[in-house]
């Protein structure tokens, strides 16, 4: 009974086995039939190099030839295609690493990943490889890169120029000045705000645009400052190109017409306040003030001088709108709103006054 029970157990076992190896038989084969009637095109990826959490760049096998991939969360992008010795090791590569084992992988690729990685942290998306000869060296070719940003000032010898990515730097970082620069030294705040406080006085809520009267207030801010920024130029800028003083002599000299300009127009109450506010007790002359306390209290000049003006301006529509409304209540249209019919007489108004020429003429003279 027992020997009968064990031949039962190996009977059973060696059917068992003999399905299993049908069934992997009958699943090989079904997978050639499957092979045979697709395309004769043989598409493999050779190597896969990460270039962050979800961005990478592949070696795409097509037939006989090496394509140059792009890997993403957007799909595929086809970069370039390897040729020449390239292509040779390229396909020297796979055929050498069907059999090679895991530590030949790592002991091939960990120096290549590593170069990447530290280029990738160093300047994102613009990594190269060295120039030796490698399956990606198409794609990370340097010569693909753009040149280095050079920047120069003047002609000739004595020019100023600015290369490298600290020249890039102080160029930019003086590109971020020149605003506050416009909006703290020259005319351009005054203008603006007379400009802005026309639209409501006419009544006229988006016309002009403000896009347009910040483009004239600029065009305005060059005319009142051309002979300041003449006299910067041939005393401080055009003799730094020349290398005949130091940028810190170029910086006192080009300084002291804007001085000049701001002393000009900032009010005597503006300037003691704020020699006051700063703890400044006495000076024996103006270029004893500081810069910073000069340009606050030639701001808040500018401001107060702004609002005078714009004060000026609404006084004649005001006189409009009085007229208008007093009308209409004489003759009882209550329901009518009164800015609706003085728009057009103020329009007319300030047409048949030459209402642009006068704003823009005593803008510009009522700078000193």
């Amino acid at each position: 009974m027992i020997a009968s029970g064990y031949l039962g157990v190996v009977a059973a076992f060696a059917v068992t086995v003999g399905l299993l190896l049908l069934a992997v038989y009958l699943l090989k084969k079904t997978q050639r039939g499957s092979a045979s009637g697709q395309s004769p095109v043989a598409l493999k990826l050779i190597k896969k190099l990460p270039l962050g959490a979800k961005q990478g760049v592949g070696l795409l096998r097509v037939a006989d030839r090496v394509l140059v991939i792009s890997l993403g969360e957007g799909g595929t992008r086809l970069l370039t295609e390897l040729r020449g010795e390239e292509l040779v090791a390229a396909l020297t590569q796979e055929s050498n690493a069907k059999g090679a084992t895991f530590a030949d992988h790592l002991k091939r690729y960990l120096p290549l990943g590593l170069v990447l990685l530290a280029l990738t942290a160093a300047s994102p998306g613009m990594a190269q490889t060295p120039t030796a000869p490698s399956p990606a060296s198409a794609l990370l070719n340097p010569e693909t890169i753009g040149p280095p940003v050079t920047v120069t000032v003047g002609e000739g010898e004595d020019a100023l120029r600015l290369s490298g990515a600290v020249g890039l730097v102080v160029f930019v970082g003086f590109l971020t000045l020149l605003p506050a620069m416009l909006l703290l030294m020259t005319s351009f705040t005054r203008i603006l705000i007379v400009l802005q406080f026309l639209r409501p006085a006419l009544g006229t809520q988006n016309s002009p645009p403000v896009q347009i009267l910040v483009a004239l207030s600029l065009l305005l801010t060059g005319v009142v400052m051309h002979p300041v920024l003449e006299q910067v130029n041939s005393t401080a800028l055009q003799p730094l190109f020349r290398g005949e003083i130091t940028q810190a002599e170029a910086y006192r000299v080009g300084v002291k017409p804007l001085r000049a300009f701001m002393l000009d127009n900032t009010g005597a109450k503006d300037l003691e306040l704020f020699a006051d506010l700063t703890g400044l007790e006495s000076v024996d002359s103006d270029d004893d003030i500081p810069i910073v306390t000069l340009i606050s209290a030639f701001v808040t000049s500018e401001l107060r001088t702004a609002f005078q003006m714009g004060f000026l301006i609404f006084i004649p529509f005001i006189v409009v709108d009085l007229i208008v409304a007093s009308v209409l209540m004489s003759l009882g249209m209550f329901m009518l709103p009164p800015m609706m019919m003085s728009l057009p007489f103020k329009l007319l108004l300030f047409v048949l006054a030459d209402g642009w020429t006068l704003v823009v003429r005593n803008l510009v003279m009522s700078f000193r």
